[in-house]
């Protein structure tokens, strides 16, 4: 098997501004590098892989020229996944507001930055090409386990959460670097910062570069309700460097369980349906909930709530925020197109999703051999449960869609998983390990919690 990977800054040359929270923030600095991510390997006679970046999200913007370039270069684009991490301190600009569900989040991710989205571009260009050109004899290596302390259930902390971690360590010729498939919001940095940061994926990359690995490449999980809202201890640089920790040396202890991963198999597919688009409050009645969610918040910073209750209470003011843009921005639109990717690599299969996926809603899907990877392939906001729109949480609230398409989504994917799972492949020996990186708590002989 031949694998050749690559990464480029993506830091910005240009002034702008942060995206993830409202309003949006003027950048003043630079803690840590962005960075897009490249990997390719050779499989079957045919060359799959994937492309990652240090941004909020990614869509049509920054991939359409990504995908017309790899296919220049003889890659067909339905091979490569292109995915963020979903920093909520990278630079705004580089999404498609002019149209569609992100008209009305401008606030949030910033209207677009035409030199700051060529400058990505351009970066993600070369570093394809570096991937491609570098592909050499290499192998990869399979663990799987857990870890715990870094996220849980961001709306209420007696929910499930998804401790799930899944890496492969990657070898093209004498230099590796590891793949780590894992849920969880970067959002340790909260919206007082205005220094460019990858949160803790970054915190991450660095511990893990003083581990040998020239790269690490964060693949995001279903993290539309995981953050560490209830387990941060603060929301600056050290403490996003603790989970930066905490995740690497849980993806250390795993490297004893470590299997061989030969690729004898190969499947991708896409599934395409429109889901119904929710109807937009009446602009007067979005204030007058904005108004009762501004009082909420207002007397309980008053009462002294605890951080943790403090963060859920500005969460639900975001979501009122949401709701009011909503209604400001309202097109009429009834239906958006939502596209899913599937991928089968022997056992393993991956379900990519194009924006933010709750872990209440795949976490019975998901086991040892099938994944989750949000923000991949687009950016549609969240993909809510019922609960969430019942609760009226943040996730709801900023979701286009409809309460229950989220659900209705779900079913098609477990059927697709069902289908896929009744084909025969090669099935190669499952070693699993087990991480905790702090706390105890029983384990089930699956590996989660």
């Amino acid at each position: 098997m031949k694998i050749g990977f690559a990464k480029k800054k993506i830091t910005p040359r240009v002034p702008c501004v942060l995206a993830g929270y409202a309003p949006v923030r003027e950048m003043e600095g630079v803690h840590d590098d962005l960075y897009v991510k490249a990997l390719f390997f050779s499989a079957e006679g045919e060359v799959y892989g994937c492309v990652s970046y240090d941004l909020l999200a990614v869509d049509s913007l920054l991939m359409e020229p990504a995908a017309a370039f790899v296919e220049k270069n003889g890659v067909s684009r339905g091979h490569v996944l292109f995915c963020a991490i979903h920093t909520h301190s990278a630079p705004g600009g580089a999404l498609e507001t002019r149209k569609g569900c992100l008209r009305a989040e401008r606030d949030i991710v910033g209207d677009i930055n035409e030199a700051l989205a060529e400058d990505i571009a351009a970066a993600a260009k070369e570093c394809i090409a570096e991937a491609l050109g570098n592909m050499q004899e290499g192998k990869a290596f399979r663990m799987y386990g857990t870890c715990s302390g870094v996220g849980s259930n961001r709306d209420d902390k007696d929910l499930e959460g998804n401790d799930a971690l899944l890496c492969f360590e990657i070898w093209s010729g004498q230099e590796k670097m590891l793949l780590v498939n894992f849920a969880c919001h970067p959002t340790v940095l909260h919206a007082e910062n205005r220094l460019c940061s990858a949160d803790f994926p970054g915190a991450l990359q660095k511990k893990m570069e003083t581990e040998g690995y020239c790269m690490t490449m964060f693949l995001n999980g279903s993290a539309g309700d995981i953050s560490t809202r209830f387990t941060r201890k603060g929301s600056g640089f050290e403490e996003a460097g603790r989970y930066g920790e905490l995740l690497g040396q849980s993806c250390l202890s795993l490297l004893e369980h470590k299997a061989l991963y030969e690729i004898h198999k190969i499947k991708i597919g896409q599934k395409k349906l429109r889901l119904r688009a929710k109807e937009a409050l009446p602009v007067s009645e979005a204030r007058k909930m904005l108004d009762q969610r501004r009082q909420e918040y207002e007397e309980g910073v008053q009462k002294g709530v605890s951080p943790a209750g403090k963060r859920l209470l500005e969460s639900l003011l975001e979501g009122a925020e949401a709701d009011l843009r909503y209604a400001q921005h309202y097109s009429g639109q009834k239906e958006y197109n939502v596209e899913l990717n599937f991928f089968r690599v022997n056992d393993d299969i991956f379900v990519a999703v194009p924006g933010e996926l709750m872990s209440q809603l795949s976490n019975p899907l998901q086991d040892e051999q099938t994944h989750f990877i949000s923000y991949a392939n687009g950016y549609l906001m969240y993909f809510a449960d019922r609960n969430a729109y019942r609760q009226g949480y943040y996730e709801a609230l900023s979701s286009p869609f409809l309460e229950g398409e989220a659900e209705r989504m779900i079913d098609l994917i477990e059927q697709e998983i069902q289908e896929w799972r009744n084909e025969k492949f090669y099935a190669m020996p499952l070693i699993t390990g087990f991480s905790l990186c702090q706390g105890g708590g029983k384990q089930s002989p699956s590996g989660r919690q």
